[in-house]
Formats: C-alpha cells, structure tokens, sequence
C-alpha cells in the first residue's frame, strides 16, 4: 500500500471506536502520525497511536489546551477528522427528553465547532490543512425518534460549508462525510 498520508499528522476525534477508529487505522496504514482525542481513557490507552489525549470535546477550553498540545508532542496538525459522536436515545420529538437533545447537540455539534475552532489556526500558520468533518445522512434526510441527532448531524453540515468558504482562499480545505450505517470497528481489537 502507498503511504499517501506519509509523515501527515491528524487528529482524530472519538478515535477509538466505530467509524472513526477505522478512519485513524487506515491514515496510520497510510504513513500517518495519529493523533487521538477520546473522552474513554481506558478504551484510549489500548489503542496504538503515536500521540493519545483524553479530551471531552464539548469542553472549549480543554481543547483549545489540547490542539497544541498535540502540535507540541508531533510537530504540527495537518488533518483533522472530527468523528465523535453520540446517537443518543430513540424518541418521537415531543417525547425526547430535553438533558439527551442537550447532550445529543453538545457532543455532535459543539463538539466540532470546537475542534476546528482549535485547528484552524495551526493549519493557517502552516498554511496547509485538511478538515473532515462526520455528519451523516440523518442530517440531510432527517430520521424518524432521532431528531437531536439528525438535527445536529445538519448542523454540522451547515458548519463545514461556512467554514470551506471562509477558508476558501487559503490552502486549508474543508470537507464533510455523511455516512449511513457502518459496521462497528475498534482499535483495540
């Protein structure tokens, strides 16, 4: 296989489990010095990864800390895949508890706002930098008893076009995903 990621540096976000573990497999099969940000310190020290960081990605100012410290431990972010995210319970609207929908649009949303909110500025001062943010279908289509999350999922798709064109001019692109379902994957297999 081609290291087309060679010496590349991202991060990715919720990398331990799921869709985003099997993004951070194949960028480091690829050449790529993984970094890791998980909120599951125990899921988080199985995994191999050259750089690993605890971090609640809801907590602005925790990854604000986070973004260089990671620049600190590796050099530089050249990439960012922000792929944590929660589904959060099944519900027709008018019954889905009030503390899931916050929590649903904190982790999903906030969550990503924050983290390239924390990059951005790394990528521009070395004036490259590759941002792929996890949405889903749910955010384009709208799924039925998942309105938090189909409503965040959206939000995120709103976020990376706003972004992409404030970034335009730069050599920072922005770019979104919105996978369907996906076969569980771990990185501590």
């Amino acid at each position: 296989m081609a290291e087309c990621f060679a010496k590349r540096v991202p991060i990715v976000t919720g990398g331990v489990l799921g869709i985003d573990a099997g993004i951070a497999a194949r960028l480091a099969a690829e050449g790529a010095h993984i970094n890791l940000w998980d909120l599951d310190a125990t899921a988080l020290a199985k995994a191999d990864a050259p750089h690993k960081a605890t971090v609640d990605v809801t907590d602005a100012e925790a990854v604000q800390c986070a973004a260089p410290d990671s620049v600190a431990a590796l050099g530089r972010i050249d990439i960012l895949s922000a792929c944590a995210g929660i589904a959060g319970p099944n519900a027709p609207l008018w019954q889905y508890p009030v503390a899931d929908w916050d929590r649903v649009i904190d982790v999903n949303l906030n969550g990503v706002f924050c983290c390239n909110r924390a990059v951005v500025p790394h990528m521009l001062r070395n004036d490259y930098g590759r941002i792929v943010n996890i949405a889903s279908i749910a955010g384009k289509e709208g799924n039925p008893n998942a309105a938090a999350y189909s409503a965040s999922k959206a939000g995120v798709i709103g976020l990376t076009k706003s972004l992409g064109k404030e970034l335009a001019n730069t050599n920072v692109r922005v770019n979104c995903a919105t996978p369907a379902a996906v076969a569980h994957y771990s990185s501590h297999r």
